[in-house]
């Protein structure tokens, strides 16, 4: 069932939803409000591809006990769609108070990244590394094309083969393993009746200091990426460097995306001799 009305109407129908409709989503999936018939608000989210909601459905069974992520109510696998609780108010988190904003990352990192995986094979970070990194690359390459920028991300671009191997020997030498969010950004992050909860997981396995790393890399300013990871893992009691060193990889991602309104201020700080030296080792 390729077409996203057919997967709609397929939701409806098991579900028993009316009045669905469409919400701001992300690049991987398309996702819309409804109601239940004689029941409460939920969301219906449509993954993109559909085989990857077994993923995201057993991370969010993983989490459901840390009381940190949205709850999913139920799951069409055929369809590749995941009924989940709507979150009210659902607002992200605020920019302009960085304190803040490393408080509330440590504390729900803490919390998610003690849950236990569980049986389902979730892919290491390693293994997916290699697919991020791909992704970066489509990306400067439409984001140069369709802006008419040829050198737009440059600086992410030229330390791509650094952060790919600060990365692996990072995932290598990781001693504690846990459950990843994968994609801890700020617009994954929801203001809920009791505070903040996660959604849209794209669960690994590996270092937490890589969900550290990437929230630090895409949470404004970039002038002060490194001090926000730093921040965040000293709240959380782990390492500093490692979190730091992983900053440094996905800012790298970050500037090869290209699609950022700082991107000017994001490449200066990449180009920075910090962030070479955490890329080099040195």
């Amino acid at each position: 069932m390729d077409d996203v009305g057919q997967r709609l109407q397929a939701c409806e129908l098991r579900w028993g939803l009316e009045n669905s409709h469409g919400l701001d989503g992300g690049c991987s999936a398309d996702v819309f409000a409804a109601q239940r018939v004689g029941g409460g608000a939920v969301v219906v989210k449509l993954v993109n591809p559909p085989e990857q909601a077994r993923a995201e459905a057993a991370a969010l069974v993983a989490l459901a006990g840390t009381r940190s992520a949205v709850r999913l109510i139920d799951a069409d696998f055929p369809v590749g769609a995941l009924l989940l609780e709507r979150i009210r108010p659902g607002t992200p988190l605020p920019r302009g108070d960085d304190g803040e904003a490393a408080k509330v990352a440590a504390g729900l990192l803490t919390r998610l990244h003690r849950a236990a995986p569980g049986s389902f094979p979730f892919a290491a970070l390693a293994e997916v590394y290699p697919a991020l990194e791909r992704q970066a690359l489509a990306d400067i390459e439409f984001e140069r094309r369709t802006r008419g920028e040829p050198e737009r991300g440059n600086a992410g671009l030229v330390r791509l083969d650094a952060a790919r191997a600060t990365a692996l020997a990072l995932c290598a030498s990781t001693d504690r393993p846990v459950l990843l969010h994968g994609d801890f950004v700020d617009k994954n992050i929801l203001r809920a009746r009791d505070g903040y909860v996660v959604v849209d997981p794209s669960p690994q396995l590996g270092d937490p200091h890589s969900d550290i790393g990437f929230f630090a890399a895409y949470h404004p300013p970039a002038t002060a990426i490194l001090q926000r990871a730093d921040a965040i893992a000293d709240l959380m009691g782990l390492d500093g460097h490692r979190a730091r060193q992983w900053a440094a990889v996905w800012t790298v991602h970050q500037s090869c995306q290209a699609w950022r309104e700082d991107q000017v201020s994001l490449d200066a700080a990449l180009e920075s001799d910090r962030f070479d030296d955490l890329l080099t080792g040195s």
